[in-house]
């Protein structure tokens, strides 16, 4: 409702603006019945409709779906509507290049001498049908001329704010991705039982604590200093990755069964930041269970511009505590890839009850 008020607000100081600023303004509404005021007045009105009809329907349905085609079509059948609808539902006079002014002054019978100007027909024709059904070529020209700058006006203003309340919501969508990432990939209790399982491996004298230690190292760092790019290197992502599994694997034992294969040149291409990491995080979480058998695969593979990106596991753990936050960083993460790829990626989720499986293919060109 407060997204409403604004709007109740503006769209009647707008509709003012022609009746104020209208020469036949006298103070009352009597300015309604001129012809002229008639007409501006309902291009003023369709020039608002169509600021709305693009902003809420045009731009996201068809220009922010790369449906250009579509879009151009609707956007000219608009402008049309704007150029001839006012002729057609208010009377005018447009013939001849006589301006409606001069129109409104002279009664008919005292045109100017030498004028061809005969009064339009009252049999409901419209401008173009009177006398020889043909048109005046000038007219028609400037009834298209004159419309051009409000509808150019209007298409502009609500491009400019479909493109601002775009960059807003995708900055929105990396904001949550970000505070998600230092929420629940660095969560306390993930870092204590990191920790926990290094401190066991040092007691043992384990050469795999040093390791470890340099893993979440470099896990923290990453998260700190890459959160704030809109892009990272995809080796760099995927080293990032290595390294979150790696210590996730330090908990584990001989009962999970993980495999990981990488395939392709990743080198030289770039990825939005933490867009593949929630899938790995809900496969451990969902699919090791030390009293079960557990089984986790993941699988990494360019294939020129295309990157192929698959999770699978066995649906093992079902009680855990944490399980709405993982389900908030799904649902952000899916609303971080349609913010950022939109119809350059495609993800198929398939739960059978026991096999779950995360297939994600993204463009990055």
């Amino acid at each position: 409702m407060k997204k409403l008020w604004p709007h109740i607000i503006l769209i009647p100081l707008l509709l003012a603006i022609p009746i104020v600023s209208s020469p036949d303004f006298d103070g009352t509404l009597s300015v309604f019945r001129v012809p002229p005021f008639q007409r501006e007045f309902i291009r003023f009105v369709l020039l608002i409709i169509f600021f709305y009809l693009n902003l809420n329907i045009f731009l996201p349905k068809f220009y922010g779906r790369k449906k250009y085609l579509a879009f151009i079509i609707f956007t000219l059948v608009c402008f049309g509507l704007m150029v001839f609808l006012p002729y057609y539902l208010a009377t005018g006079h447009i013939w001849a290049g006589i301006p409606p002014s001069q129109m409104q002054m002279r009664p008919p019978g005292m045109m100017p001498p030498g004028s061809n100007f005969q009064p339009p027909p009252e049999d409901g024709r419209s401008p173009f049908d009177h006398l020889t059904g043909k048109r005046n070529d000038s007219s028609f020209h400037q009834m298209i001329f004159s419309s051009v700058l409000p509808f150019l006006f209007s298409f502009l203003a609500s491009f400019f704010i479909y493109r601002n309340a775009e960059k807003k919501e995708l900055e929105r969508s990396k904001a949550k991705a970000e505070l998600l990432n230092l929420k629940y990939q660095l969560q306390p209790h993930f870092l204590f039982n990191i920790l926990n399982s290094i401190y066991s491996l040092a007691l043992l004298k384990s050469d795999d604590a040093p390791d470890g230690i340099l893993k979440l190292s470099n896990v923290m760092r990453y998260v700190v200093q890459e959160s704030s790019k809109d892009f990272v290197a995809l080796d760099q992502e995927i080293g990032y990755l290595k390294d979150y599994i790696s210590l996730q694997l330090i908990r584990t034992d001989d009962s999970l069964d993980f495999s990981y294969t990488e395939t392709g040149e990743t080198k030289g291409r770039k990825i939005a930041p933490f867009i593949l990491v929630n899938f790995i995080e809900n496969a451990f979480k969902y699919g090791f269970n030390a009293e079960k058998e557990s089984k986790i695969s993941v699988k990494v593979a360019m294939e020129g511009n295309i990157l192929h990106f698959s999770v699978s596991n066995n649906i093992v753990n079902l009680n855990m505590t944490d399980e709405s936050s993982l389900k908030i960083g799904l649902k952000n993460t899916l609303e971080h890839l349609r913010q950022v790829y939109r119809e350059n990626h495609t993800l198929a989720i398939t739960n059978d009850g026991k096999l779950y499986g995360v297939t994600l293919k993204i463009n990055l060109t």
